[in-house]
């Protein structure tokens, strides 16, 4: 039998001739197909600036670097993978978590309003699992504060109109190659509207350079290869047919496990807001046992998050937490169980981890 992974990165022929091509022609760093991944990004997106980095988690650093957060609260969610906070720290701010929404696991606005205060210098929702957050909603529940939108899982989702990464002061992204798309390697990016901002996080990638030799701001070398950008256009150019994809076995599984008890299906979208899936993660009170049940069968599982940040030991110890701060998101923890999904995946693998879902729990009634 064989195994189903949870993810499997595509990698083409088109792919890797586009970066070896890059690699015999161009810059190693700094080249042309990274100028060029930059604007195609940007078009993508509908913003007018975007700028490439050597990760997502650099890309949320600098962009709070950029909008000065230094010495100042930024409102985020403990529901998420660990560099949604400690990006905050690096970048100078203090994170002060706001707990999530029982119904589609993204910050709750009214925690983020309950929460601001006059040091709040920026909020940084998560667009969890390719969902995208209520940011409306969240740009109302405080006004003329920051926003950095963490868009590191979510290439290519709509909310109301408009692509992820397109709204507040700027959005970030990770091309880590289990992402929607990746670069064959780290990488990430900054979209924003803002050209003065831009500018600034191009310095802060680059050394904090003014002239070759001459450097204005303590800046980082945090740029992404020339390679990397070259193999991630050609991703680029694939990503909305995988995005349909993901959506289609995000239908299927709902269609195959909608009459299941014990489990809560994602939620599939509306007219306003079109996820995109970089996981497919159901929720369940016996999450272990059915992972186990998965595994057995050759199918693998994974958990976001089994521990929110504000309980990881570097928060604990430097931010005094105990538990019971976030409830919903300490739920969450103990029950989302995500399943396989990448856009290679075919009708007849989704149809086994769903028959292997239905047995295990007629198993168990």
């Amino acid at each position: 039998m064989n195994r189903i992974p949870i993810s499997r990165p595509i990698v083409t022929k088109e792919m890797t001739e586009a970066a070896a091509n890059a690699l015999a022609n161009e810059r190693l760093v700094m080249g042309e197909s990274m100028f060029k991944f930059e604007e195609e990004f940007a078009r993508y997106i509908g913003t007018e600036h975007a700028i490439s980095v050597s990760s997502g988690t650099d890309a949320l650093i600098l962009a709070m670097m950029a909008l000065d957060v230094r010495g100042r609260d930024v409102l985020t969610t403990p529901f998420s993978f660990v560099a949604t906070g400690t990006s905050i720290v690096h970048a100078g701010g203090t994170p002060i978590f706001a707990d999530v929404s029982n119904e589609d696991y993204d910050i709750d606005p009214l925690a983020i309003e309950a929460n601001v205060n006059e040091n709040t210098g920026g909020i940084m929702p998560v667009d969890l699992f390719g969902h995208p957050a209520r940011m409306d909603e969240i740009a109302e529940a405080a006004p003329n504060v920051k926003i950095i939108e963490d868009a590191c899982q979510a290439h290519g989702a709509v909310y109301k109109g408009k692509k992820c990464g397109s709204f507040g002061d700027a959005g970030c992204f990770s091309f880590y190659p289990t992402k929607n798309m990746t670069v064959g390697g780290d990488g990430g990016m900054v979209t924003t509207n803002d050209e003065r901002l831009a500018d600034a996080i191009r310095k802060l990638r680059d050394c904090g350079r003014v002239s070759r030799y001459e450097h204005d701001v303590f800046g980082f070398t945090s740029r992404l290869n020339t390679a990397n950008a070259a193999f991630g256009r050609v991703q680029l150019r694939h990503l909305d047919e995988w995005n349909e994809r993901r959506r289609a076995i995000a239908r299927r599984y709902v269609d195959n496990l909608k009459d299941v008890d014990g489990i809560v299906l994602p939620t599939m979208g509306t007219k306003d807001l079109k996820p995109v899936f970089h996981l497919f993660a159901i929720r369940c009170d016996t999450r272990d046992v059915l992972a186990k049940s998965l595994g057995e069968n050759g199918i693998d599982t994974a958990v976001h998050y089994p521990i929110p940040i504000h309980m990881q030991p570097a928060y604990r110890n430097a931010y005094e937490y105990w538990g019971g701060e976030f409830p919903v998101s300490e739920k969450l923890s103990t029950q989302m169980l995500s399943l396989p999904m990448f856009p290679e995946m075919t009708n007849e693998q989704v149809d086994r981890v769903c028959q292997v879902i239905n047995e295990h729990y007629a198993q168990s009634i």
